[in-house]
């Protein structure tokens, strides 16, 4: 049985005063455990959420913090939460302007979604070695927190789960994971700057890294079936990109308008280059298709605006070129593939430099 008691003014029992809590709890005498249901909105900058509370001569340890517990207490700069605590209920810290670091308890195994949206001030975050999930949306709009370590205990990242992190410089995983997803958004538009991406990594979702227009290189260490869609979109500063791991595919824009990606290393075994893929990388000079000997399809304007490219060698396994898959290719001169059978009507569209085309057709 649950009772709930509100400690939050002062009464006057017996003639003996009891002091007022900040906090409002409710209490269940099977497990011997508390939940913090609320706090007040005023609660000063440095808060301690007391490991038990007492409720009828008996103690009860706070193993749970209700949804929106803590939602909009805009003074409350640190919070030190109890050392039992299991479980911490969706939106209780959001927009928390204030707030600035938090140590989440070992014990703690999901961190729910929108817990801390959009704590603008937060600089500082410890996770526990406990934790599973980060689910969407759990730090989005957190735009002063700079790097992010994650456990090996965790499993999945959910969508937009560090979006719009515009401080967040570095993400690190540690290592000896076995299994790791991240969602559709999880970092779009951080300020991440170098990324590597572990062999433990078993999915990605699309525009994962989309308009992280700080990020300089990265790295992909892990083996997918496919990049997939946006990927690493609008990611301006990017130079450099190492695909490491085994993959068939590159999907729908993946390194669309990165415009200053001049090296890039593809999987040996990559099968499809999709749609869009390298549209607008104004800066790759060179790209080493001819070291794809399987690669069967190269997708529309999956090259379009490239134009710094100058030399192309295709594989034996292609012999189509789409509709405006090296357009705008302003410095293109020469294109070699042995056996390619057809083009479409705007394959090489405003390609003014373009002087050679060997095909075997």
């Amino acid at each position: 049985m649950k009772k709930i008691i509100i400690l939050t003014l002062s009464i006057l029992l017996n003639n003996i005063f009891a002091f007022a809590s900040p906090f409002s709890f409710s209490f269940d005498e099977t497990t011997g455990e508390a939940t913090l249901l609320s706090a007040e909105k005023s609660l000063s900058k440095a808060v301690v959420i007391p490991d038990s509370v007492e409720n009828g001569g008996k103690y009860y340890a706070v193993s749970k913090i209700a949804k929106q517990a803590f939602a909009k207490c805009g003074k409350m700069e640190t919070v030190k939460l109890p050392s039992k605590l299991k479980i911490i209920g969706p939106t209780a810290f959001a927009e928390c302007s204030k707030l600035k670091s938090i140590v989440i308890p070992n014990g703690v195994d999901v961190i729910p979604h929108h817990c801390f949206f959009f704590c603008a001030s937060l600089e500082s975050v410890e996770l526990p070695s406990s934790l599973k999930s980060i689910e969407h949306d759990a730090f989005i709009a957190c735009r002063s927190l700079q790097t992010i370590y994650i456990p090996k205990s965790v499993r999945h990242i959910g969508s937009w789960a560090f979006g719009e992190n515009l401080a967040l410089k570095s993400v690190d995983f540690e290592s000896g994971n076995n299994k790791l997803s991240i969602g559709d958004h999880a970092f779009d538009r951080s300020g991440l700057e170098t990324l590597v991406i572990p062999s433990f990594v078993d999915s990605l979702g699309e525009y994962v890294f989309n308009g992280c227009g700080s990020l300089k290189s990265a790295i992909v260490e892990t083996d997918l079936d496919t990049l997939p869609k946006m990927t690493f979109h609008g990611c301006e500063d990017m130079t450099e990109l190492s695909l490491n791991g085994a993959m068939n595919a590159i999907a729908y824009g993946a390194f669309s308008d990165c415009k200053k990606l001049s090296r890039i290393t593809l999987p040996n075994m990559l099968k499809e280059i999709g749609v869009n893929a390298f549209d607008g990388c104004k800066n790759l000079t060179t790209i080493n298709l001819q070291n794809l000997p399987s690669l069967q399809a190269i997708g529309e304007a999956a090259f379009s605006g490239c134009e710094k490219l100058e030399r192309v060698i295709l594989p034996n396994g292609i012999k189509k070129i789409e509709d405006g898959t090296f357009m705008s290719c302003h410095s293109l001169i020469e294109i070699i593939g042995a056996n390619v059978e057809s083009e479409a009507e705007f394959s090489f569209y405003d390609c003014p430099k373009l002087k050679t085309k060997k095909f075997a057709k």
